[in-house]
């Protein structure tokens, strides 16, 4: 998917990489010799990785560290006299500056800040002021069962997340700002624990928005509109560093208004929005809010300069993984808002160019979601906690499917561990509403929505999308079983495509039976015939291009050309109703990029002789690419559209055959980036 190009990733990382390219082309021998590096950066030292000794280094440019040399040198052997008595002169001043900064309320054991925000806490019903210690930003927001879950060591790698000590693990509290603030005023607790990387000198000098005084509490919780949102207090401190004091709020506003990072509606808007009791939040929940806000926000300051909203992004994005809580340890627990963290922070990774590093922080969505149960059915929780837990987890069985097609993965999540959660049971606009929410047991058509289903329930992304990616799961299934190099399924290849077939039968019947002529429609039923097409084995563009002539003629592949064409129709009328294929941004490129396909291969192959209609198709496959360009630019798209629209100008101009020769070469060059065979990574160059 083509995304804005405020990746999170360092801006300075493409011109870092064409420097290291550059000099890489020196000569031969110099390449194959491995230097030896005398201090590695801070992020490597304190990780024990390997590190090539440059600024920024390879390994913080792959996880998008940031990258520091300005811890202290230690000399080797004994110290003298001297330099112990001046270190312990050092400290003194130190442990006094402490003291005299941190209030005594923020020196509470990390238990009583757990404690003071459960959702049975008395907090909850206040509202919170900007000088409440206990707001508990670095709490779950869960009951005791579920806060207390334990989670098990994680497999994946997720070593860009930096950790202390067991007993440090707490995100410490916020302080407010003194009069003469730096320029990245951190509470000392934080950076002594080493979990948020200090500004190296050559960071971008941000305006300093601090504000003290009395005027402090009545100005920094005022949004633009003029409504105020505690929720935000104890952020406050450290988002005034970087941004001006309405910032925030509109950001927070943003997230749940015009935001297409947001993939579905995870938080309730009333219960985050709220100036009476707003929802218990960790702190990386928040940030995590901000960051996928911040990237479409037009708020004046993120448009002020070409940096602006760049640095914006980088400070929440480091913000956000300082303060998620470690989940590398047996004796930590992790939360639901953990779980949304670790989503939200998935979704702006895989938006990016470097959509293969994603699939960290949804692993960890995934097992972490499995560990807390969050599968199953609740009845003892409040309602609104267990539309939480339902949204989640369909959310990521969504992101699940949808990212084995787009990377040729295996799942993640099995349609026998969803049997018996329901469905969301709300709309969307009921959610995002102060309606009273139903428990379960008393809907009469729950029943209706629960476990794996392949009807159409809704007009939303669960009721009209979810259906669909449960297919898409046993397609992805059904691929990689044929793929095994030792399994040989024979006639059981075949029936199981039967049976999906059956399964799409029932999805298309389902949407029959709405009258409801909206642009849901229309991106359903372009879903529906991509899944035709995929189901019939041709999902692998360089082998399409590879085949013989013969395979246009069977009946099996002019029956793909046919869902093809209605898949086509269906782009026509999308971008009529949504010119800026705004609806679903994050998942439609993917589907359109394979439903083109077999466009490609009929003009690689047929040329000039290319009937009218698949003409037509080609410009609106082309057209439709264009568009994601611009809301979201990445580089298959990209590719994709350059290609085909050499195709159809070579096709309209006529070729030499030497011409013809190079541009099929060219072609099967660039799709051959992106294999969906045995082996291949799909998008993930």
């Amino acid at each position: 998917m083509p995304f804005i190009e405020h990746d999170i990733s360092r801006t300075h990382a493409s011109g870092t990489r064409r420097k290291s390219s550059s000099g890489s082309s020196s000569s031969t021998d110099m390449r194959n010799i491995r230097r030896r590096i005398s201090r590695a950066c801070d992020q490597c030292n304190q990780l024990r990785t390997k590190c090539d000794g440059k600024q920024p280094c390879l390994h913080c440019l792959e996880f998008s560290l940031q990258c520091d040399y300005i811890r202290e040198r230690k000399k080797r052997g004994k110290a003298s006299k001297r330099e112990l008595a001046e270190q312990d002169v050092a400290d003194a001043a130190a442990e006094s500056m402490e003291r005299e900064s941190i209030p005594n309320a923020h020196q509470k054991h990390d238990h009583d800040l757990v404690e003071n925000v459960h959702f049975e806490d008395k907090t909850h019903d206040e509202v919170l002021t900007f000088d409440s210690p206990t707001l508990g930003i670095t709490s779950n927001g869960l009951p005791d069962f579920l806060a207390h879950t334990s989670a098990q060591q994680l497999s994946v790698s997720m070593s860009h997340i930096s950790h202390s000590s067991p007993s440090t693990e707490t995100t410490p509290q916020l302080q407010q700002p003194q009069a003469a603030p730096q320029a990245t005023p951190l509470p000392a607790t934080l950076l002594a624990s080493g979990w948020y990387p200090q500004v190296s000198p050559s960071e971008p000098v941000l305006p300093d928005f601090s504000i003290s005084g009395p005027m402090m509490n009545t100005m920094l919780q005022i949004t633009p509109s003029g409504v105020q949102y505690p929720i935000l207090n104890e952020l406050l401190p450290q988002l005034l560093t970087f941004m001006p004091p309405a910032l925030p709020g509109d950001l927070l506003e943003t997230y749940f208004s015009r935001n297409m990072y947001c993939l579905a509606p995870l938080l309730r808007k009333s219960s985050i929005l709220s100036t009476v009791r707003p929802r218990p939040c960790s702190a990386s929940l928040l940030y995590s809010l901000l960051l996928s806000a911040a990237y479409t926000s037009d708020n004046p300051h993120m448009t002020s300069s070409p940096s602006a909203r760049l640095d914006v992004i980088h400070r929440l994005f480091d913000l956000c993984v300082s303060s998620l809580r470690p989940l590398l340890h047996s004796t930590v627990h992790g939360t639901l808002d953990d779980v949304m963290t670790y989503a939200h922070l998935g979704t702006v990774t895989s938006a990016s160019e470097f959509k293969g590093s994603s699939l960290r922080w949804w692993n960890g969505a995934w097992l972490l979601a499995s560990e807390l149960k969050l599968n199953i059915e609740h009845p003892d929780l409040d309602d609104e906690v267990r539309e939480e837990m339902r949204r989640t987890w369909w959310l990521l069985f969504i992101v699940d499917r949808h990212l084995g097609l787009c990377y040729n993965r295996p799942l993640a999540i099995l349609d026998a561990q969803c049997m018996t959660l329901h469905y969301p049971l709300t709309t969307d606009e009921e959610w995002a509403s102060d309606a009273v929410l139903v428990p379960a047991e008393l809907i009469p058509y729950a029943a209706t929505k629960l476990g794996v289903n392949y009807a159409i329930t809704g007009t939303d992304i669960f009721g009209f999308f979810l259906p669909l990616m449960a297919i898409l799961g046993g397609i992805v299934e059904l691929h990689h079983l044929e793929q095994h190099p030792t399994m040989h399924l024979g006639t059981t290849s075949r029936e199981l495509r039967g049976h999906l077939s059956t399964c799409l039968d029932v999805y298309e019947r389902s949407l029959n039976t709405y009258d409801d002529q909206g642009v849901w429609r229309f991106y359903a039923t372009h879903l529906a015939h991509v899944l035709r097409i995929l189901l019939a084995g041709y999902c692998d563009p360089l082998d399409l291009l590879l085949a013989s002539d013969s395979l246009l003629a069977t009946n099996e592949f002019m029956t793909c050309t046919a869902h093809g064409l209605h898949a086509a129709d269906a782009v026509k009328r999308i971008l009529e109703l949504d010119p800026e294929l705004m609806f679903m941004p994050f998942f439609f490129g993917v589907y359109l990029l394979h439903g083109g396909f077999i466009w490609l291969m009929l003009v690689d192959k047929l040329e000039s002789d290319v009937a009218e209609e698949v003409r037509d198709a080609c410009e609106t496959v082309v057209r439709a690419h264009e568009v994601c360009i611009v809301t979201l630019n990445t580089e298959y798209q990209r590719n994709f559209r350059r290609i085909m629209r050499g195709a159809l100008v070579g096709m309209r101009q006529g070729l030499e055959a030497a011409e013809r020769e190079e541009a099929r070469r060219r072609r099967r060059e660039i799709v051959g980036l992106y294999r969906w065979c045995a082996g291949g990574n799909g998008l993930a160059v």
